[in-house]
């Protein structure tokens, strides 16, 4: 973005701090002060975002919204408009910076209150979708430490028997729907999938190991062979029986390289 003068900051500081010392001198208190100063800034900045962000009709509704889409457009085209080989000829930043803020500004100051609402829409379901799904993952990962699968199941029966509670005792048919199927989510993992996740789990952990212990075993060969080049070179033993233990090393690592673990 274009990099905001000192003097800006000046002017914002003076606009915040203005209605403190007025609630100072009347003695209002902090939170009246706190108040004023929020309403400064809103008073001050609307007009010239609604002037800038609001389209044909300059109105203030979901004006702020619009303001945070314009910076999060400007942002990812700036990052990529850095990558195209058109603009990395360029020695400094700022045409950049300058192009990503005017598509952001086109792209969001013609955007009626529908397409705002639709774009807020998708926002919505991805919070409720991570906000929904993490409480789950807690305490998935809390439960994943524990070895003994009966007491997993129990806690994730446990789980699921609040679940039923609230699906039982609220009054709204929203939520009482999304209440019983996590309720059924959990009881359904519990039983059906909770084994084989961790199985799987511990599979790929050993096959981590594993690979460790073959790359160290892979290292240690190679040093070997370095060791045998250097007593032939220097004539402490036989070519044919130096090449010979080199040729063997050397299958040995391919076939560690491949997976198979020859000790």
């Amino acid at each position: 973005m274009i990099m905001i003068k000192p003097y800006f900051f000046a002017l914002l500081s003076l606009i915040v701090l203005l209605p403190f010392v007025s609630a100072q001198y009347f003695g209002s208190g902090f939170w009246y002060g706190t108040e004023q100063a929020i309403d400064s800034i809103v008073m001050n900045l609307e007009p010239f975002f609604r002037a800038l962000l609001g389209g044909n009709d300059w109105t203030g509704y979901l004006l702020f919204e619009k303001v945070l889409l314009f910076i999060l457009i400007s942002i990812i085209v700036g990052i990529i408009l850095e990558k195209l080989p058109v603009f990395s000829s360029f020695k400094g930043k700022k045409i950049i910076r300058i192009i990503a803020v005017i598509i952001g500004l086109l792209g969001v100051r013609n955007l009626n209150y529908i397409w705002v609402s639709t774009i807020l829409v998708q926002y919505q379901v991805l919070f409720i979708a991570i906000a929904g799904v993490l409480p789950f993952m807690i305490y998935w990962y809390f439960l994943e430490s524990i070895d003994k699968g009966l007491v997993r199941k129990v806690a994730w029966v446990f789980y699921a028997a609040i679940y039923f509670g609230l699906w039982a005792t609220t009054t709204l048919e929203t939520y009482s729907e999304v209440y019983l199927w996590s309720a059924i989510a959990a009881l359904i993992y519990a039983f059906v999938f909770d084994t084989m996740v961790i199985q799987w789990l511990k599979t790929q952990e050993m096959k981590k190991q594993f690979s460790r212990h073959s790359w160290n075993q892979i290292a240690d060969i190679n040093e070997r062979i370095s060791k045998i080049n250097k007593q032939i070179a220097e004539g402490h033993m036989p070519v044919a029986q130096g090449n010979l233990q080199i040729n063997e090393l050397i299958e040995h690592r391919k076939l560690l390289a491949q997976g198979k673990n020859l000790i």
